[in-house]
């Protein structure tokens, strides 16, 4: 299942595992969001950057356009 968020330059979502997707831009890494089961969504940049953790995983991804 690939995803993609409205941000600026488009990341795409990857489920590579349940509870774990990584985004990328153009190809490169661009960070992972990984469910934290019962708590939410942290949400890491490329750089390992924690952006935070979310209620939902749309919310984790939209983090990385602020």
């Amino acid at each position: 299942m690939t995803m993609t968020s409205p941000a600026r330059t488009a990341i795409q979502w990857t489920a590579v595992q349940a509870g774990l997707w990584v985004g990328k831009i153009n190809g490169e890494f661009a960070g992972m969001i990984e469910a934290q089961w019962g708590e939410g969504f942290s949400a890491t940049t490329r750089l390992a950057k924690n952006l935070g953790l979310f209620a939902t995983v749309e919310e984790a991804m939209a983090s990385f356009r602020e």
